[in-house]
């Protein structure tokens, strides 16, 4: 009887195996648009952010939300349609020609593995880039709402995967009223994977158990390298606030010494140097900062037609190579990453 059941369950174990992998189809598609939401500014929720390609992506699942449980019937529904568009071996149309395509086996299950959460546009920092400081409408329009209660009737309900990526920004993310009490449910939730955007300028104790355990990564998008083009760039004077936060936060490693990351926005006419670059570098590699990221200032790009002129794409260029001088991995981002490929396949058929 002993060997009966042996023999049954392996037969199980063997049958689930085959229906799990007849669930899987290979196609091109994107964790965002196969499991992702955005808790978006102006009470929208999204697909993605991703918006620097054909499609313009940034497909919208519901508008006028502020709060209130949400019906994932309709939002599943929704993503179904687009989910079975790329497994037919088309494209979404929201998605055409954006770079974060891969090909993958995509499963056919409805759950949330992705999730960013950037609701509220309110910051203590007032960076000349950010596209909601331009914009007076949405700042007017925009109101906090909690987001805690929702994420935790997706833990409830387990929509939200514990294998989940989860990423927080704002606005500023530390000044969310229920920041550090939603970090900390993430963590006890058992999500391990939170990568939170904040502009280092208050400190966050939940931030640094979660650096400390080693599940929690941030950004700070530092920009400069002195404080006075941080002040240029930020229009506050925040500067040596930020390096001794950075600072405690890098201490706060005990298990990952990559977990702490900067990112430099290239402002053309304020940081767009050799020597600011070089010194937002070096500051780095003392504070023991890795990796880093650059990219372009979103609305000069766009002003611009999406053009990237010449000395842009050599600084680019220039702060890959001294990046890898002083042993540091830089991660080039969305229009810095377009024009950095477009320049180097100019320098191709020039050399061609």
């Amino acid at each position: 009887m002993d060997n009966e059941k042996i023999a049954m369950k392996k037969l199980l174990k063997f049958v689930q195996k085959l229906m799990n992998k007849n669930n899987k189809k290979r196609y091109l598609s994107c964790k965002w648009l196969e499991h992702g939401i955005i808790f978006d500014h102006a009470n929208i929720l999204r697909v993605c952010c991703a918006q620097s390609h054909e499609g313009k992506g940034r497909y919208v699942l519901k508008e006028d939300y502020k709060g209130e449980p949400i019906d994932w019937d309709d939002i599943f529904a929704q993503k179904r349609i687009q989910r079975d568009v790329q497994r037919n071996g088309g494209t979404f149309d929201a998605c055409k020609g954006c770079i974060f395509f891969e090909y993958g086996e995509w499963d056919k299950k409805d759950y949330i593995d992705m999730l960013l959460l950037t609701h509220w546009i309110h910051c203590n920092s007032k960076c000349v880039y950010c596209p909601a400081i331009r914009d007076e409408e949405l700042i007017k329009y925009n109101q906090h709402y909690n987001v805690l209660p929702v994420i935790k009737d997706m833990m409830k309900r387990k929509i939200l995967s514990k294998n989940a990526f989860v990423s927080i920004a704002g606005g500023e993310s530390t000044i969310y009223p229920e920041f550090e009490e939603l970090l900390h449910a993430l963590l006890d939730y058992g999500i391990s994977d939170i990568v939170i955007n904040t502009s280092g300028i208050k400190y966050s104790p939940a931030i640094s158990k979660g650096l400390e355990q080693g599940k929690v990564k941030i950004l700070i998008s530092l920009d400069a390298g002195t404080k006075e083009t941080h002040k240029r760039l930020k229009l506050v004077d925040s500067f040596d606030d930020v390096v001794e936060n950075l600072e405690k936060y890098a201490n706060s490693q005990t298990r990952d010494k990559h977990l702490v990351s900067t990112k430099y926005i290239i402002v053309p006419g304020i940081n767009d140097n050799k020597e600011e670059v070089n010194e937002w570098l070096e500051l780095n590699k003392r504070l023991g900062i890795n990796p880093l990221s650059l990219d372009i200032d979103i609305g000069w790009f766009h002003e611009n037609n999406d053009k990237v002129p010449q000395e842009i794409n050599e600084l680019i260029v220039y702060s890959k190579q001294r990046a890898k001088e002083l042993h540091q991995e830089l991660v080039l981002y969305d229009r810095a990453f377009m024009a950095h490929n477009q320049y180097k396949k100019e320098l191709e058929k020039v050399i061609d």
